[in-house]
Formats: structure tokens, sequence, C-alpha cells
């Protein structure tokens, strides 16, 4: 029987950490958007949440694709990249949008804070000896 995965994103418009988790495993995937700010001005057709700044189609489709297939989804960060994705993934990856619990604002947490919020949303309880070996960093 294998185990249901869960994930929280943390996303701005530079950068989306996916933290994915079960009750003995965890790893991080970091996904770093390749557009400037500076060359966010080409506007892609009517999916986008609003606001002043573009949203980056490639850049969500990657941390869309880390994700693969979850039981829940917590989406995070500051700022509106977050309902962006979210806006994106409801109207290009509606299954994956489908697993989405809740989108939150959080500003810039630490690691241990986000899997504390992903573990209270899904009620996962993760081992001590997998968390220790989740924080090598990978190069």
């Amino acid at each position: 029987m294998s185990q249901l995965h869960h994930a929280i994103v943390w996303i701005d418009h530079r950068e989306a950490k996916v933290y994915r988790f079960t009750r003995d495993d965890e790893s991080e995937v970091q996904v770093n958007s390749h557009t400037s700010l500076q060359r966010l001005h080409h506007r892609r057709g009517g999916w986008e949440a609003g606001g002043n700044l573009q949203d980056d189609s490639e850049f969500f489709r990657r941390v869309a694709e880390t994700l693969g297939e979850m039981a829940g989804i917590v989406v995070t960060g500051p700022g509106n990249a977050k309902s962006a994705f979210k806006s994106y993934m409801d109207h290009l990856r509606p299954n994956l949008a489908s697993q989405v619990f809740t989108v939150e604002a959080i500003d810039h947490p630490d690691e241990e804070s986000l899997l504390a919020l992903g573990r209270e949303h899904f009620h996962v309880d993760v081992s001590s000896a997998s968390k220790s070996e989740s924080n090598q960093p990978v190069l």
C-alpha cells in the first residue's frame, strides 16, 4: 500500500520551495524563475490573477511539475504569486488544483515552520530520522 504524499509550496515571483512529505519521508525541491523582473512585460492570455506584475507561466509550469500526484497541497508565500500560481493551476492543471487545501500568506518562514504548517494541515507526523536527512543541501 503506497503512502499519501502531501506538499507545501512557498512561492514568490523569483523562486518556489516545494516540500513533499509522507509520514516516513520528506524532500525539498527549489525552483528558480529564469525570468528577471525587467523581462516580465510579455503578457500571456487571460488566466493571470491580476496585479501589476505579469506572471511567468513557464515558472509556474515547472513548479506544478514538481508536485506530481499529491493527496493534498498547501500554497503559501508573500505577495500575490501564491494566488497567481493557484489561478494557473485552476485553469491549466485542474486535477492538481483540486488537491489544494488552502492558500495562505506567509512572508519568509524557515523550513521547520513550513513543515509544521504542512503537518498541521495534513495531520502528518514526520519522523525525526527523515527530518535530519532532509536538511542536507542538494548540490
